[in-house]
């Protein structure tokens, strides 16, 4: 009857629609490519390359031409020396000339000749590039590690609820088997009612493993980017471990504690090299138009052109360098306290998670014994319940043994998988290339 039973469980499972089964690896990439924190931290490092674009073109010449038309209502006054028409010495005269038009079309240019704080700028804008790339992949190891920890949940609970299956199916033969008995007086009713009421409860666990399994589908979803009634379904759960990396990496965390560091630094060098004098060159060519000139109104343009240099020393701004410095480097003290602090706890948590696996390794081994043991004594109940050599208190016991060797297993899965992803993250591979 159990054989039966399971056959037409495969035949009603084969006639229904199948869920396309999608790896763990699949299912990543998609993330990768929908979920709203890595699409917008791909933004926040494109930002970072703008602004390091942004710190270059300061350095570059820069050219603007320049249209300027005056109309003088009064003429500009101007003081002449008396002595040039002929007057006493010491004594100036206001004259005033000009036209009362005054047309200017130029082309200035300025070119940075030297200019240390711009250069610095720049390569303190690609440390802050490098800070918002190594956030970026702390971001996408975020969505791995999320996704990763819903894709074994779903496994996780895919087993359970074929384990639930496997048991409910062997209640209700159980449960047959008593009914008949009773109805040939060789059982009490309360036997049928016992196993009645471990059906029910065998039932309610299955309803409740199939909808926790439903909302961790729908976590899938909405990160994959899928419709919320798209068919998804997972590979079979698998107790092999993943092999530890040969050469384990910095995690994003301490590399990111590393670069705010390096960050810290520049721009503290930045501000040092502030106080360092500039050297600008600049040029201008054009023409200058005055008018209206006599009866006819004319507008007369005459060239003007020139090049010159700029240097620009800054003796004294006060204490504000000064006191901007300290609290860099004040700064920069703490950025490397949080470093110490993200490596130790890094190493700590590195030890103890290497631990829980391998003890969850060691409890999957023994689950597996247990649980083939325990089947194994369950047949041997049943055949001899069947001969009536075994009580049904027996029978019960022994699926109980059954259910919790189940639950040992899944318990154990559940701590290797966690495990297995905080070994991954502690090492640096949850992501197969860094950006």
């Amino acid at each position: 009857m159990l054989g039966l039973a399971m056959m037409v469980g495969s035949l009603l499972a084969a006639a229904q629609p199948t869920a396309p089964v999608r790896t763990l690896q699949e299912c990543i990439d998609l993330a990768l490519a929908h979920d709203h924190r890595a699409r917008a931290a791909d933004i926040d490092l494109r930002m970072a390359e703008v602004r390091v674009d942004e710190q270059q073109a300061s350095l570059i010449p820069k050219v603007r031409g320049v249209a300027d038309m005056r109309h003088y209502t009064d003429l500009p006054y101007q003081l002449l020396p008396a002595s040039f028409f002929g007057g006493a010495e010491g004594v100036y005269r206001e004259i005033q000339f000009g036209t009362p038009d005054n047309i200017a079309l130029n082309v200035q240019a300025q070119v940075p000749l030297v200019d240390v704080a711009s250069w610095e700028g720049v390569h303190v804008a690609r440390e802050a590039e490098r800070l918002a790339g190594i956030q970026r992949e702390r971001s996408r190891e975020e969505v791995v590690l999320e996704l990763s920890n819903a894709y074994y949940n779903a496994q996780v609970l895919q087993a359970r609820r074929t384990f639930l299956d496997s048991n409910l199916l062997n209640t209700e033969a159980m449960l047959r088997n008593v009914e008949l008995l009773h109805a040939q007086l060789l059982v009490r009713g309360t036997d049928v009612d016992r196993l009645r009421l471990q059906r029910d409860q065998l039932r309610t666990q299955r309803e409740r493993a199939s909808a926790q399994l439903e909302q961790v589908l729908d976590l899938l979803r909405m990160m994959m980017g899928l419709p919320p009634d798209a068919p998804l379904a997972t590979e079979p759960v698998s107790a092999t471990g993943n092999a530890a990396p040969a050469t384990p990496r910095s995690t994003a965390g301490l590399r990111h504690a590393e670069q705010s560091m390096r960050l810290r630094q520049s721009e503290i060098r930045l501000l040092k090299r502030s106080r360092l004098p500039s050297l600008q060159g600049y040029g201008l060519y054009g023409n200058t138009g005055f008018g209206p000139i006599g009866s006819e109104g004319r507008y007369d343009l005459y060239p003007v052109s020139y090049f010159g240099a700029t240097l620009q020393v800054p003796l004294f701004n006060g204490t504000v360098i000064t006191r901007k410095v300290m609290q860099k480097e004040l700064e920069l003290e703490r950025a490397g306290l949080l470093r110490d602090a993200v490596a130790d706890r890094e190493g700590l948590e590195q030890r103890r998670a290497a631990r829980e696996e391998a003890l969850a390794l060691r409890t999957i081994t023994d689950a597996e014994a247990q649980l083939a043991l325990a089947d194994r004594i369950r047949r041997s109940t049943l055949l001899q319940h069947a001969e009536g050599l075994a009580t049904l208190t027996d029978l019960v016991l022994a699926d109980q043994a059954v259910r919790e060797g189940q639950q040992l297993y899944i318990d154990a899965l559940v701590q290797l998988r966690k495990a297995q992803l905080e070994l991954s993250r502690l090492n640096g591979m949850l992501l197969n290339e860094r950006p």
